[in-house]
């Protein structure tokens, strides 16, 4: 068999077919489709990073309402500005119930530097220096039961001295309170 040119050519052509094929149809799809797929991988990375800010936001809806829940049960903890006087009866009929002798109540005026809340905030505090004398049981007793008030009452500052010439165990107490209360009333 003799091979010329034509049949030369036809074998090239048909051996630049595939070559042709693979260059203009193959290789341009390839690249297409591995550019498909990064972009596809990029996505689905997106689409992880936005359900789990979508999982947090649901977290954070619950704990933003177990800290409103919060707010409220302190909120109910806190006398309004007008029921202050009747929080000072309640300490002064504690003093009473423990066999203290209330010598004297009366309000401080009110500082910025020896206060736990701002000055220009919905809540405040009204510091109140309170002079008692009795047995120190009975104060140990008006302690624990100030402590389990339903208000919001801090314990600032306290002095006990024996008096003289007093029966043993009678004490002589000064101390600063602190009540805290909301300012203006209650919002309905």
């Amino acid at each position: 068999m003799k091979l010329g040119i034509r049949e030369i050519v036809l074998v090239v052509l048909l051996m630049a077919m595939p070559v042709g094929a693979w260059w203009f149809v193959f290789r341009p799809n390839s690249a297409r489709n591995a550019k498909m797929t990064a972009e596809i991988e990029s996505r689905q990375k997106k689409l992880q990073q936005l359900n789990s800010a979508t999982a947090t936001i649901g977290n954070l809806k619950s704990e933003i309402s177990s800290l409103e829940e919060a707010i409220e049960f302190f909120r109910s903890k806190l006398p309004s500005e007008k029921e202050i006087d009747k929080v000072l009866k309640e300490v002064w009929r504690l003093a009473e119930a423990n066999q203290l002798t209330t010598k004297s109540i009366r309000t401080l005026a009110s500082s910025p530097d020896n206060l736990l809340t701002d000055p220009n905030g919905p809540f405040a505090e009204q510091p109140i220096v309170m002079k008692m004398e009795g047995p120190f049981t009975g104060f140990y007793g008006f302690l624990l039961a100030l402590e389990t008030q339903p208000r919001i009452v801090r314990m600032r500052e306290m002095k006990i001295e024996k008096p003289i010439k007093v029966a043993e165990g009678h004490i002589k107490v000064e101390c600063e309170v602190s009540i805290f209360f909301e300012r203006g009333g209650k919002e309905s």
